[in-house]
């Protein structure tokens, strides 16, 4: 059996055109990835929520967690991002001082992640992420919320949602996220 030389062969890959057979595999297999990254990423949280409440996830900015931080600025005390997702906000905060810092999720790969960050960040011990729905989470011993919510979701004054939330949002003076560009 012959062996190539690895030039030689590198070299007719690069001259070899992809024909139509080719071009199908490769349209099919970016479509098998995109998919994947949606069932795995994306569609776990949306299996629990009602769907008129249903948002994917969008990572928050630098802008955005800049001005969570700006809004933050001379509070103490306990932080909860609900809807963490990747955790940013919650790192963020953590780092300028505000412990415990807590983030709720419902999408487990997306705590996960949180988690992986955090514990890159050498702050896993500091800070917390929890799988669990944000209608549902008790807001009595906080003193800052972070949310942020998508222009689709129903604003809470609507009646969305859970009443307790509503109520203990409107305690804390929360900001919701879709006002901070």
């Amino acid at each position: 059996m012959e062996q190539d030389d690895p030039a030689e062969a590198l070299t007719e890959l690069r001259e070899r055109r992809l024909g139509a057979l080719e071009l199908l595999q490769v349209a099919a297999g970016s479509g098998l990835a995109a998919y994947a990254v949606w069932a795995l990423l994306l569609q776990p949280g949306f299996r629990r929520v009602p769907l008129r409440l249903q948002v994917p996830y969008v990572g928050a900015s630098v802008r955005q967690v800049e001005h969570v931080l700006s809004l933050l600025r001379g509070r103490s005390g306990k932080l909860v991002d609900l809807g963490s997702g990747d955790g940013r906000i919650v790192l963020a905060a953590h780092r300028c001082g505000l412990r415990p810092a807590v983030g709720y999720e419902l999408n487990p790969w997306l705590v996960g992640l949180a988690r992986l960050y955090a514990w890159r960040a050498g702050c896993a011990s500091s800070v917390c992420y929890h799988r669990e729905d944000l209608w549902k989470v008790s807001l009595r011993d906080c003193h800052n919320v972070s949310v942020f919510l998508a222009p689709s979701v129903p604003c809470l004054e609507s009646g969305e949602g859970s009443p307790t939330l509503r109520k203990e949002l409107g305690r804390l003076g929360a900001c919701f996220g879709e006002s901070l560009g």
